[in-house]
């Protein structure tokens, strides 16, 4: 009878240590159902800056095609950690590893599974491009975030010198919040890609946009 009672004790405590830690970690996911948004990008380069920064990161990559895997496996570094997260969004094992943030990188479509899991983020990331087509596809994407607490547009790939910019900033301002920076079109973002590393690895504008996008998402976290 005692054994079993301390067995049962045993395995309360264990569940209510991995609950404190899942409180503890927070979850940034990066959605959006349009392709080609530099969702990617943004994913590994936050994680980077979040490591850099003496945050215990972790990479989560629900995308399908696996560009964040990919591009894992060619990084030298040990940070961030690659992790498997399944699609109910359970995260206790992560947290109980002792990561603090999980960055999430989602497919380009909008899986049945897909806004339970947005539900559990402590903030959603929505990156779009100031192109037409890409701010025709934000109002829907605003409106399934609605309830959402804390999430924000950022706008990605921005050409150098667009006209686009300040119009796009408007637009998506009517539909919800927006990041204070966004991500310039460069080529520090694909060369470092190229061997598993981030542009904000390397010096120049690029890397200070990074370094400004992960201010701003720390200050959406609460640290």
């Amino acid at each position: 009878m005692h054994r079993c009672f301390n067995a049962y004790v045993a395995k309360f405590l264990r569940a209510c240590l991995a609950r404190a830690y899942e409180r503890r970690m927070k979850t940034l996911i990066l959605h959006t159902p349009k392709g080609g948004s530099g969702k990617s990008t943004l994913v590994r380069e936050i994680a980077v800056a979040a490591s850099a920064s003496g945050v215990q990161t972790a990479l989560a990559d629900l995308d399908p095609q696996g560009t964040t895997t990919g591009w894992y496996k060619r990084r030298e570094a040990s940070t961030p950690a690659l992790v498997s997260l399944s699609t109910d969004g359970q995260t206790d094992r992560i947290a109980a590893a002792g990561i603090d943030l999980l960055i999430v990188d989602t497919p380009p479509q909008y899986p049945r599974w897909l806004p339970a899991l947005l539900t559990r983020a402590s903030v959603v990331l929505v990156p779009v491009r100031p192109t037409p087509d890409d701010l025709l596809g934000a109002a829907p994407i605003a409106k399934s975030l609605v309830a959402h607490p804390s999430w924000a547009f950022v706008l990605s790939q921005v050409p150098p010198r667009s006209r686009l910019l300040n119009s796009a900033v408007r637009q998506l301002a009517a539909l919800g919040r927006v990041a204070p920076v966004h991500i310039t079109f460069r080529a520090d973002f694909p060369a470092a890609a190229i061997e598993g590393q981030t542009a904000l690895e390397f010096t120049g504008k690029a890397a200070e946009e990074t370094t400004t996008l992960y201010a701003y998402v720390n200050s959406l976290l609460g640290d």
